[in-house]
Order: C-alpha cells, then sequence, then structure tokens
C-alpha cells in the first residue's frame, strides 16, 4: 500500500467527536467493498497501516480487531490479516452435491480431477465398503473451487473389480453419478455421513493454500445402490474458512 494514501490531515478533519480506530476501520471497510483487498488478501501489515494513517499501531490493531468482529476479516496469528472468504453454505443431505450448492447461490463451481491410482483398503475404507481390509479399490482425487479458490479436496475409494476402469469413465463425464451409470446403476443415495476435525496433511495444505496447523473438517460420506451396496466412500477435507456445513431437520 502506497504510505501517503491516507493523509492524517484528512482523518484529523473529520474525526470530530468518532475515534481515530472508528475512521480507519470505515477507510478499511470502503476498500474492501470497492474491491481493493479481494477475498482472501491480505491487508498490509499493522506497521504498514499505522505509517500509511500516520498512527500508533495499537491504533490500528483496535481497527483491525473491530473489522474481525464484524466478520470483515480473520485475523491469523503469525501471518497477518485477510479479507474473509465469501462462505458457501452448503447443505448436507441424501444427494446434495456442491456443485449443485454453487450453481444455486450463482456462485462458479469447478472440479478438477488431481489423480486416479490402485491402493489396499484400510480398516476405515474396508469397513465403510463391506469388503476385507487390504482388498484393491480404486482411488480417485479431485479438487473443489468455488469462484476459483480451492474450498475442498476430495478421496473417493470405489470397491474392485466391480469398478474397473470408472477413473476413465469420470474424467470423461466430470460425475460420478454420469460414470455410475456406465455400469448399470440408474440411482444412489446417501447411506451416511460423519463429520471431524483434522489437521492438514503438507499435501492437502499445498492443494488448498492453508497453513498445516489450521484444522480442516473431515467429511466422510458412504453412498449405496439401489439394492444398499456400498459404492464409495469419499474422504473430503474442506477448508472452513471457505464452507459451512448444515444439516437439516
Amino acid at each position: 500500500m502506497n504510505t501517503n494514501s491516507h493523509p492524517i490531515a484528512s482523518l484529523a478533519q473529520r474525526r470530530g467527536s468518532t475515534s481515530l480506530w472508528r475512521l480507519i476501520a470505515e477507510s478499511l471497510t470502503k476498500e474492501i467493498a470497492s474491491g481493493k483487498f479481494g477475498p482472501g488478501e491480505r491487508l498490509p501489515t499493522e506497521q504498514e497501516l499505522a505509517l500509511s494513517f500516520h498512527v500508533h499501531r495499537n491504533t490500528v490493531r483496535r481497527a483491525l480487531e473491530a473489522l474481525r468482529n464484524q466478520d470483515i476479516i480473520r485475523i491469523e496469528q503469525g501471518r497477518g490479516s485477510f479479507v474473509r472468504e465469501r462462505i458457501v453454505r452448503h447443505q448436507l443431505g441424501p444427494r446434495t452435491r456442491l456443485t449443485a450448492t454453487l450453481r444455486a447461490i450463482e456462485r462458479t463451481g469447478e472440479r478438477r480431477f488431481l489423480g486416479a491410482k490402485q491402493v489396499r483398503a484400510d480398516k476405515s475404507v474396508a469397513g465403510d465398503l463391506r469388503i476385507p481390509r487390504n482388498q484393491l479399490v480404486q482411488r480417485i482425487d479431485r479438487l473443489s473451487l468455488a469462484d476459483g479458490i480451492p474450498v475442498s479436496v476430495a478421496s473417493s475409494y470405489f470397491p474392485l473389480p466391480r469398478f474397473k476402469g470408472i477413473e476413465k469413465h469420470i474424467q470423461e463425464t466430470g460425475s460420478f453419478s454420469e460414470a455410475w451409470q456406465r455400469y448399470g446403476i440408474k440411482d444412489y443415495r446417501r447411506f451416511e455421513s460423519r463429520i471431524t476435525a483434522i489437521p492438514l496433511s503438507s499435501a492437502d495444505a499445498d492443494i488448498l493454500d492453508q497453513p498445516r496447523r489450521r484444522p480442516a473438517i473431515l467429511i466422510i460420506n458412504v453412498n449405496v445402490d439401489e439394492e444398499g451396496a456400498p459404492i464409495v466412500v469419499s474422504h473430503t477435507r474442506v477448508s472452513p474458512q471457505h464452507m459451512e456445513l448444515v444439516v437439516r431437520y
């Protein structure tokens, strides 16, 4: 930020009975609203803002705390202040998909195929798919973005040999449901969802552009076919600063 962009004279003229920190908070709010600082973008440091406004750092700190209390910014210890991202309110249900949620609120959703490989089912995956432990399954990793911002990364496990080659169909169609139709599955439903908090792996932190010390939301979804047989278990790691999960009864 240009250190001459907020001369103290203009603040002093407007001050009257209004505290300087309130004027600074108002000025920063207008800059954020105008798009000068976009969602997720880091603001100048307290020292830089203090020089810019010609005030003490404590005055800037109080202004930033006021913006945080209004949910305009978020403050991360040791990293700085960031414009709060637009939260996606995603309702968990029998069929709900993030891309559909984004379309409903007029935001651009995208799914990116990150990779596929056959792996041995661990105890958790084997239990959800109702298969023997260490049986081969097809793992597919995908990244979800909202307005170009990474919001979640998912690893989905499909039982083999039933879904051999499904990674090619998913790459072609971009859809699990369309890929399943090629295996004769006309309908499916969500059997179970489990939600917890986990630390991010270094790989996930890089993909989601998050610090590893920040916990992520883990959603484990199990889908079944018309006969009730599990057809996929997905482990989705969600960035909590971008998404709010809703369970409606």
